[in-house]
């Protein structure tokens, strides 16, 4: 009998705790936001690979920061791909009631103009949702970094950020010089003339150096072109400023390139000003991928730095700021 009893308290318990959740759960469809839905790890379930980082919620609406660290790339080269990972963060951000501004956190020199621009045509989505999107830089964000984000509506960076880089490169080898000498030969056996052009065994012809330079002078002339929108710029003032050369924050402020030099927390306050609202928190969104980057970018540090191994990549056009201190082309 007592066994019965015990039984029957424990069938009550589960009731009432399953009657309290039912409750909580339609008083929240009824508020049609419950801060208690920020607490699941994933933001939305469907796109599993985005999650927040492990901060406190505490109120309806968010502002979602996204970032784009490193290289930019549509893991065509087999590194990891930024592309996804970001659109992924984008369109959260798009679609989701709760987030009413979005910062772009900016520490990238810059990657291929497909990766870079195919980011930018997510931005341009998010702009067009009517969603304020404020830029943050912190230290580089140059060439496809600052493609990527120049349709922010503010664009803010801390005082040691380097950006700007407004170009296009291309870099071929050419060990042909050095297979000569060591009686090295290739066969190539080909479809046309200029089917081996920029092959790394013999030097680049004049006519197909020509050829490349008006695919990559259509690639500037679109660059020069956001720039010139996303800045509100006359493009005859974009060009002069895009020469390829990197600007420090407070050349970049006397230029018209950014909005505001500053930290972190100052996006926050101006995304809170853009959207009107003080009580208000801040998510980061994060790519599960996140030690995939940081593995491939100990992988390009092993090779003499990522960005200075810039001719082990496959070949293709860049927005990308390069440093070249290997001296390559010094004569031994």
């Amino acid at each position: 009998m007592v066994r019965g009893v015990t039984v029957m308290k424990k069938l009550m318990i589960v009731v009432f705790i399953t009657l309290l959740f039912s409750s909580c759960a339609l008083i929240g469809k009824r508020k049609v936001q419950s801060v208690a839905v920020f607490q699941i790890p994933e933001f939305t379930s469907s796109l599993v690979n985005v999650t927040y980082s492990q901060r406190s919620i505490t109120t309806a609406d968010v502002i979602a920061v996204v970032p784009i660290s490193g290289e930019i790339s549509n893991g065509s080269d087999g590194g990891p791909n930024m592309v996804e990972d970001v659109k992924l963060m984008l369109q959260i951000a798009r679609e989701d009631f709760r987030v009413k501004a979005v910062i772009l956190k900016v520490e990238s020199p810059g990657g291929g103009v497909n990766a870079s621009d195919l980011i930018w045509n997510e931005v341009m989505k998010l702009k067009r949702s009517g969603k304020p999107i404020v830029a943050f830089y912190n230290g580089i964000a140059a060439s496809g970094g600052y493609y990527v984000s120049v349709p922010a509506d503010k664009i803010i960076a801390t005082p040691e950020t380097w950006t700007g880089s407004i170009g296009v490169i291309m870099q071929v080898p050419d060990y042909s010089g050095k297979m000569k000498k060591e009686g090295i030969k290739v066969t190539t056996i080909k479809s046309g003339h200029r089917k081996d052009m920029f092959s790394p065994y013999k030097p680049a012809e004049k006519i197909d150096i020509e050829i490349m330079q008006r695919i990559i002078d259509s690639s500037y002339e679109r660059f020069v072109q956001k720039v010139a929108q996303g800045r509100n710029m006359n493009e005859s003032i974009v060009r002069i400023l895009a020469d390829g050369r990197i600007y420090d924050a407070q050349q970049a402020l006397k230029n018209g390139l950014i909005d505001q030099i500053g930290y972190i927390e100052d996006s926050f306050e101006i995304a809170k000003a853009l959207v009107h609202i003080s009580d208000i928190s801040v998510i980061h969104l994060k790519s599960k991928t996140t030690a995939i980057n940081i593995l491939s970018l100990l992988g390009g540090k092993l090779l003499i730095d990522n960005q200075q191994c810039f001719l082990l990549r496959s070949p293709g056009l860049y927005y990308l700021w390069i440093v070249d201190d290997l001296n390559l082309n010094k004569k031994k």
